[in-house]
């Protein structure tokens, strides 16, 4: 077999070299993750004790174990008793693979990854296979949650490499400088088609070791390359300001799903940190407002959530947010609560405050460890089959409330509730033969249900509901459960405690507040010296692996909460302690800023400084929040240096794609809105980059009389060869133009002209060429800002490739006339 090295083009201008032999790097991605009570004491579950749910390795007992049965991570004890000769991240491996000249394969994954565990069952526990890798390589096993910093280098590899990435992450490193390759996600065990095999994989890479090393090793020294200049990136500060925050609000308006809410198409993660940004930056403005309320409920609505026992899966495999992958994290909890609670306070909906309760209910009934901390994750299968204990037939839960002694009416009402009369919706993929079942969702709001079924909503979810769903967890509860990653991180925690301080503070419910503090303590007491600083996790009485940057800045978030939700000193003293320890750690002296890791790392390609915000707020972006709400806390000026250098280290993340730093953005908001003095010499001048396309508007300013409209016309000159995606496209990844006012007292109105057909990289789209003309109604009422913000979005695209979408602000000047 010829062996093959990624093909496609790596960015900054980096090849990946052909050596001859041909391996495409096609690993199917895994989506681990890209790149429920009101009352808890009135609930007959809160008692139920589930089937042990802790990882064990016992499945694994086959021979003496590897080195991984030392190890403290469940996930690396899941894979103690393969007969793969694993080793932990370290200098053990490394010297070794050094001393006999063997490449490293890096396998990196976390407990609750589905495709994680299929990778193992598939390739890791075979006998043959595992032969093969333990002659040729050495193997290295690694938990993402516990070193999120080894994850990101060399996930930034594999995505230079493939333009994917997800996990399981399978990596092939030289063993001098540990630089990568040869990096793809999940394998099949044999080849599939034109996919290549873990083993042929394997095999070929091990060929191309043996006779062309020095072009392997110049691979990964270009490849190493690659990843420096893009994670250890220090570019100068630009201007920045109200455009940025516009820009990133109506970026994610036009990716708005208006039938299904979200801000994107399947699959759909709730992104807590997107909706913390819009709630912050655009909610005076009524289309975001709805937008933001429309995704709450659809998310709460939908299968996404746990309608028995509370709490959210990881994502919506689908547009509708209905089918979930069921594996459940902490950290999208924590935060999730928070995002609740202030729905719950902004609005006043019930539905709102029921949802924030029942998110850290569930968390304090099957997430919390003896002495009050907070475990990591739930995993999405049972008995090797996906979401097996969350699933439900119509006939078994009949059968189930009957024998609890429901009325047969109120059986009905739950059935019609929750989407069983409707048919089965889930299906395993993987195991077709067996029958589809269903995955309990809300098929309305529950104030509309209430009203469609002559009840009101208290007593549609207190007295109907809520006795239904008790019956149904403890029946759930006897069932094989999914796994539970029993490590407590102490980032994670951050947010669970902010999470419950802020709906113990929103709910007025003191006992969420002495959870969080209970939390609080135990870190405090166990993971945290003046002399040691923090550490990142703790299991089974260890306590290892010192913090890194983002473990600061989330435990700062949820003590700053804490502070709010108490008025305790000691929370506010604690976060101090924590920033000036971060400062002396991660600080950049040089350029101002933060670093992900501490200085001197030996076991790291590069130092990174990551500002992205997904899953997870970046640790800088949250960090520069955490000065902000520290320096409003203390009511002090100390920070402010700190403050404008983290904003103008952030600056060029910020001006160049303001939703990928979202959380720096959102800070940049509440300086701009609170302390605006701040941002003297760094407020953006409305530089507009030359683009693809030239934006105009005739005329450049108007007067405008209360209520009544005014048009305009706004033209997009288009460079030759490229098109911009006219507005409703049926495809949910095709970026149509849009337009939005970010002015509550300015609405705006597009006549969109006929679009035509077009196949190009953004696939079967209508679209625009040329010179487009938009004649637009304008009409304000109130007081309004001289400079209209009012931001058109537009993705330009030529028959190979489309550019980021771009939102700029029409050029427009109002003045409003006094209409007495």
């Amino acid at each position: 077999m010829s062996v093959i090295f990624p093909a496609q083009p790596l960015e900054s201008g980096l090849m990946a070299i052909s050596i001859g032999i041909l391996i495409t790097c096609q690993g199917g991605s895994a989506l681990g993750d890209q790149s429920v009570a009101s009352e808890a004491e009135a609930r007959e579950v809160d008692q139920v004790t589930a089937k042990e749910s802790t990882p064990n390795t016992a499945k694994h007992h086959k021979g003496e174990p590897n080195r991984l049965i030392d190890e403290t991570s469940p996930y690396l004890l899941q894979h103690a008793y393969n007969p793969m000769d694993w080793y932990p991240w370290g200098e053990e491996a490394f010297q070794k693979a050094r001393l006999e000249n063997k490449p490293i394969f890096l396998s990196v994954g976390y407990s609750t990854c589905y495709w994680c565990h299929v990778m193992e069952r598939e390739s890791f526990e075979n006998p043959e296979i595992a032969a093969f890798m333990n002659e040729h390589f050495i193997n290295i096993k690694v938990d993402r949650e516990e070193r999120p910093d080894v994850d990101d280098v060399y996930m930034t590899a594999v995505q230079l490499m493939t333009r994917q990435g997800g996990w399981p992450m399978s990596v092939f490193l030289e063993p001098e400088g540990l630089r990568p390759f040869f990096g793809g996600t999940y394998f099949p065990p044999k080849d599939q088609g034109n996919r290549p095999g873990f083993l042929s994989l394997a095999a070929s890479l091990n060929e191309a070791w043996g006779v062309q090393q020095q072009l392997v090793l110049d691979q990964a020294m270009k490849v190493a390359d690659a990843i420096g200049q893009q994670m250890a990136r220090r570019p100068a500060a630009v201007p920045v300001g109200q455009l940025q925050i516009d820009e990133g609000v109506s970026e994610l308006m036009s990716r708005y799903d208006q039938k299904h809410a979200g801000y994107g198409g399947a699959p759909k993660f709730p992104m807590p940190v997107t909706l913390e940004f819009l709630m912050d930056t655009g909610w005076k403005v009524p289309e975001v407002r709805a937008s933001i309320l429309h995704t709450l409920d659809q998310m709460a609505m939908g299968g996404m959530y746990d309608q028995v026992g509370g709490g959210f899966h990881r994502y919506s495999t689908d547009e509708k947010w209905l089918v979930p992958h069921f594996e459940k994290m902490l950290y999208d909890n924590g935060m999730l609560a928070s995002v609740y609670a202030e729905a719950c306070a902004r609005t006043g909906d019930p539905y709102y405050c029921d949802i924030a309760r029942e998110i850290v209910d569930y968390v304090l009934r099957e997430m919390t460890a003896e002495g009050g901390a907070f475990y990591s994750a739930q995993d999405a299968e049972s008995n090797a089959r996906e979401g097996e204990s969350y699933l439900w037939t119509e006939q078994q839960v009949r059968q189930v409330l009957g024998e609890a002694g429901v009325e047969s009416s109120d059986i009905d009402l739950v059935t019609r509730v929750y989407g069983l009369d409707q048919g089965t919706n889930f299906q395993d993929p993987h195991h077709l033969h067996e029958p589809a079942k269903n995955v309990l969702y809300l098929t309305q709001r529950p104030d509309e249900l209430a009203k469609a079924n002559g009840l009101t909503q208290e007593e549609l979810m207190r007295n109907k509901l809520e006795r239904a769903r008790s019956i149904l967890l403890k029946e759930r509860c006897t069932r094989d459960q999914p796994l539970t990653d029993d490590k407590i991180i102490v980032g994670w925690n951050g947010l669970m405690i902010g999470g419950l301080a802020d709906v113990g503070r929103v709910v007025e419910d003191d006992r969420y507040i002495q959870a969080a503090a209970r939390a609080a303590d135990w870190i405090h007491d166990r993971m945290w010296s003046a002399e040691e600083g923090l550490q990142r996790t703790a299991r089974d009485g260890q306590v290892k692996i010192k913090a890194f940057l983002e473990d600061y800045a989330l435990l700062i978030r949820g003590l700053l909460s804490l502070h709010e939700a108490t008025g305790e000193e000691r929370w506010l003293e604690f976060a101090r302690h924590l920033m000036d320890q971060a400062r002396a750690d991660f600080w950049d002296n040089d350029t101002g800023g933060w670093f992900d890791t501490r200085d001197g790392q030996t076991d790291l390609l590069v130092r990174g400084r990551n500002l992205y915000d997904g899953a997870l707020p970046s640790g800088s972006g949250t960090m520069l929040m955490d000065l902000v709400r520290l320096k409003e806390a203390c009511q002090t000026d100390e920070l402010d240096r700190d403050i404008r250098d983290a904003i103008a280290s952030a600056s060029w993340s910020i001006q160049r794609s303001p939703n990928s730093a979202s959380k720096s953005t959102q800070a940049l908001a509440r300086v701009l809105a609170r302390h605006p003095e701040l941002m003297k010499d760094l407020v953006d001048r409305e530089e507009i980059e030359a683009g693809r396309v030239t934006l105009s508007v005739d005329p450049g300013s108007i007067q405008l009389n209360s209520g009544k409209p005014t048009e305009i016309m706004v033209v997009l000159e288009i460079e030759k060869g490229w098109h911009l995606t006219a507005p409703n496209q049926e495809d949910p990844f095709a970026v149509g133009m849009s337009v939005a006012s970010l002015d509550p007292n300015i609405q705006i109105e597009a006549k969109w002209p006929e679009a035509v057909p077009y196949e190009g990289a953004a696939g079967k789209v209508t679209a625009y060429d040329g010179v487009l003309r938009i004649p637009m109604q304008i009409t304000a009422s109130g007081e309004v800002e001289a400079m209209a913000r009012i931001m058109i979005t537009w993705q330009a695209c030529n028959d190979e490739v489309c550019e980021q979408p771009r939102s700029q602000r029409i050029p427009l000047t109002i003045e409003m006339l006094d209409n007495q």
